[in-house]
């Protein structure tokens, strides 16, 4: 930006129109009168923007570090005052007020500065640390940069402009000494960066084999005798143990390690116990042969095996990033002699622990080293850490991060290679498609206590069980799962469990009702059965309709009255626009307008689509007419498809609308339209670009899953759903006459993700024996807590999607009537 070669002259006393000085304009002497009218005032508009700045600039150092004074804070705070201090001298106005504004502007840039080398320094240690960044990261990195621009770049251009210009770039002077600095400064900085990746390197020590890729047929040969070892008591415990494993030193370049989790015969007769020993044999000893010799005071039954790979003095990602020092389920951490595993920190859910917002203390990811610290034998110091805690760098302080190859011995002897606690080698073929589905169906089956709810949490490693949280729609989507998926095959009788669970779940969700109406002719669902709210909300009802409707051909007209005022209820909440209102006051039988929720709409459309085909092929006094709900689903389905998304985000981003998908499919056979299928086929194809494929540059486990990249494991129940809406929208594709092929491939890493992901035998070596576990499905792979709906999305979508590909039995479809 050129400036004036002269400066502007310094004003002879305190300016009353403007912050920054203003010059005189020289009078005109062909006028031969006064002076030009000074330039309209400017002062208040810096007082201003300085005030909103100072604001913002203070909240971010308040609210955003969550522990008082780093850095970050320090500099934001400092930079939030001389906003202040700037705003203050415009409005009163003071004759330093044009040098503050030159102060502040040029600390903005400074600011600018400072971010940038710390938000690019992170994104280069992270990406290094997890082998690629992912879009999805990348991208909320670059619009924090962005917001800090905005806010500092063009205020600052405009004070250094307005106050004399950058004097340094004047094309008659001599380089100063403040410019060799700047550039000197540029230089570190830019050579800083290039060497920064190798922060996140990890130092490689000896494995079994002599390499990664042989570490698997030397542990196969080192368990050859397993068969020889004494059987296990009958009530063997599983190998669960938070406890660190003990080493005789700290794992280092050069020292070979293996830590192995085994059942050892406890002290009370009949008794077994997890034990845990740490294998460092002296140099020129085989680790293998270690293993051997430690086997021998071993049970026959599950073994956990740990292979040191790599170690490294615990770096700091940046400012506000201490959570993602470990890579999610990958890397065990160390204090010294002591380890803890990277399964025993997913067990710990260690991954989900760090906060890094004080003012928002539910959203977490990362870990918190203090807690970790804890976890591993390090005492709480006298009168406790204090209300500041540690920082950064104390809570590093003498840390190591590991990275191991995990591998499980299940109990017939056979060794499993895992990655965090999913099994990376499993294929997805007809067999374990199969397998997967009726390991979750067998879950939720046995999730289920005799009054009919589900078990609503469960940690497979402690076995502590919830039935907290209860959720009609949750229950409902999973009574939904067991009729769609759990019938017999080829028309066959659905097995006399899953009918008498089924029975239960409806039982209970119809004990759930409140009639209102004239003579009781509407129905809504309320939980807890004794809340005497008068106003339903539309979610609960609307999928419980869905659920009700899909289980008549299993259990039969029992329910066609509670049906019918189920169905009153969603056609009342019905707007004029086709749309629905989240809401039905009960006592005038009308819409409650506002906001609606995820889901509810495309529930509602599918209740609907569900209950015309039945209104229309068993036309009963019990249900509305047929033409009604034909006119009504027109309504919704023209809404949905024309006016819900219309407007200028809809070609870059979707909600969650997988219900919609469903409800497509299911009007395949009776009420088909062109614009409301378009709207599905439009939501799936946004949401492809979200699937983790090759192309990705994600680690192996992740291809198939719904993320964004390396650094945060995908979700399951997100992968999930998306699975079922895929599979929907195949059918859809299918019945409109379009190519399946990228589908079939897309929808094949999505199952091999699932498969993966679930809990089998191998994986549950460290499961609870009191509840079932395996066939469940965590929140993601470094987060344990299985949660009802996340199998029930998880099998629906094994289960639709595998019909898709052929390699799941049962109806995919209605047959597709005309457009």
């Amino acid at each position: 930006m050129q400036a004036p070669d002269t400066d502007p002259p310094a004003p002879s006393e305190p300016l009353q129109g403007s912050a920054p000085p203003i010059a005189e304009a020289p009078a005109r002497a062909d006028r031969g009168a006064a002076a030009s009218p000074p330039p309209p005032p400017r002062r208040w508009a810096v007082a201003l923007l300085s005030a909103l700045h100072a604001l913002v600039f203070a909240w971010a150092a308040l609210a955003l570090p969550f522990r008082p004074w780093t850095l970050f804070a320090v500099v934001t705070a400092a930079l939030a005052l001389l906003h202040a201090a700037t705003a203050a001298l415009s409005l009163l106005p003071h004759p330093l007020a044009p040098r503050a504004f030159r102060v502040t502007s040029f600390a903005s840039l400074g600011y600018l500065a400072f971010l940038s080398y710390g938000l690019l320094s992170s994104a280069v240690y992270v990406a290094s640390l997890n082998r690629g960044l992912g879009t999805g990261i990348a991208a909320a990195l670059l619009a924090v940069w962005a917001v800090v621009a905005l806010l500092t770049l063009p205020f600052a251009c405009w004070g250094v402009a307005s106050t004399g210009g950058l004097r340094l770039l004047r094309p008659n002077r001599r380089p100063s000494p403040a410019l060799a600095a700047l550039a000197a400064l540029a230089v570190v900085a830019a050579l800083s960066l290039l060497f920064r990746h190798r922060v996140a390197k990890a130092d490689v020590l000896p494995v079994p084999g002599g390499a990664p890729s042989r570490t698997g047929a030397a542990l196969r040969e080192a368990l050859s005798s397993f068969d020889a070892l004494p059987a296990p008591p009958a009530k063997a415990p599983s190998l669960m143990t938070t406890a660190p494993a003990a080493c005789a030193a700290p794992p280092e370049p050069g020292r070979p390690t293996l830590v192995v989790t085994h059942l050892a015969r406890a002290k009370e007769p009949e008794r077994a116990a997890a034990a845990t020993r740490c294998l460092q044999p002296a140099p020129g000893e085989d680790l293998a042969a270690a293993l051997r010799g430690a086997l021998a005071e071993a049970l026959r039954g599950p073994l956990k095996i740990d292979v040191v790979a790599a170690v490294q003095p615990l770096g700091s990602p940046g400012p506000g990033l201490a959570g993602l020092s470990l890579r999610p389920g990958l890397d065990g951490l160390c204090l010294a002699e002591r380890c803890l595993m990277p399964w025993q920190l997913i067990a710990l859910d260690a991954f989900n622990t760090n906060a890094p917002l004080a003012g928002v203390p539910d959203f977490r990811f990362g870990v918190d080293l203090a807690v970790l610290r804890r976890a591993l034998g390090e005492p709480e110091p006298p009168g406790g850490r204090g209300p500041a805690g540690l920082d950064d760098a104390a809570l590093r302080s003498g840390l190591a991060r590991i990275e191991t190859l995990s591998y499980a011995v299940d109990a017939a002897g056979e060794l499993h290679l895992l990655s965090r606690i999913g099994e990376p080698s499993v294929p997805l073929t007809e067999a374990t498609a199969q397998q997967a589905a009726a390991a979750a169906q067998r879950y939720i089956l046995g999730a289920q206590r005799k009054d009919g709810m589900f078990r609503y949490i469960v940690d497979p490693f402690t076995g502590r069980a919830s039935f907290d949280g209860f959720s009609i729609a949750r229950q409902a989507g999973t009574t939904l799962a067991l009729c769609e998926l759990g019938g017999g095959e080829g028309g066959a009788p659905a097995p006399r469990e899953l009918g008498k669970a089924v029975q239960r779940s409806l039982g209970l969700l119809a004990k759930l009702e409140r009639k209102a109406g004239e003579g009781g002719a509407v129905g809504a669902l309320f939980y807890p059965p004794d809340n005497r709210g008068t106003v339903a909300n539309l979610n609960p009802t609307a999928l419980s309709l869905v659920a009700f409707l899909s289980c008549r051909d299993l259990v039969g007209g029992a329910h066609d009255a509670l049906i019918g005022r189920l169905a009153r209820m969603v056609l009342a909440t019905q707007r004029d626009d086709g749309g629905f209102a989240p809401q039905l006051d009960l006592d005038r039988v009308a819409p409650v307008l506002g906001p609606t929720q995820l889901y509810e709409g495309g529930q509602s459309v599918l209740a609907l689509a569900l209950l015309e085909a039945l209104a229309a092929r068993e036309p009963r006094p019990e249900l509305p007419p047929a033409a009604a709900v034909r006119a009504a689903i027109d309504r919704a389905m023209d809404y949905y498809a024309n006016r819900y998304w219309d407007h200028f985000a809809n070609d870059f981003v979707y909600m969650e609308e997988n219900w919609h998908c469903l409800a497509a499919r299911a009007a395949l056979g009776h009420h088909r339209r062109d614009d409301y299928e378009r709207f599905c086929l439009d939501y799936v194809a946004f949401k492809s670009r979200l699937v983790l494929d090759e192309d990705s540059e994600v680690a192996p486990d992740l291809v198939g899953g719904y993320g964004f990249g390396n650094v945060l494991p995908p979700h399951n129940t997100s992968t999930a759903g998306f699975g079922e809406a895929l599979a929907a929208a195949m059918a859809v594709k299918e019945a409109r006459g379009e190519d399946l092929a990228r589908d079939r491939a897309l929808m094949q890493r999505v199952l091999g993700f699932l498969v993966r992901q679930q809990w089998s035998p191998a994986t549950c070596f460290a499961c609870s024996r009191d509840v079932i576990i395996e066939g469940g499905f965590s929140e993601s792979m470094a987060s344990p807590r299985i949660r009802i709906d996340y199998v029930q999305h998880a099998w629906a979508a094994l289960g639709h999607g595998g019909r898709m590909l052929g390699l799941v039995p049962g109806r995919i479809a209605p047959a597709a009537g005309p457009q």
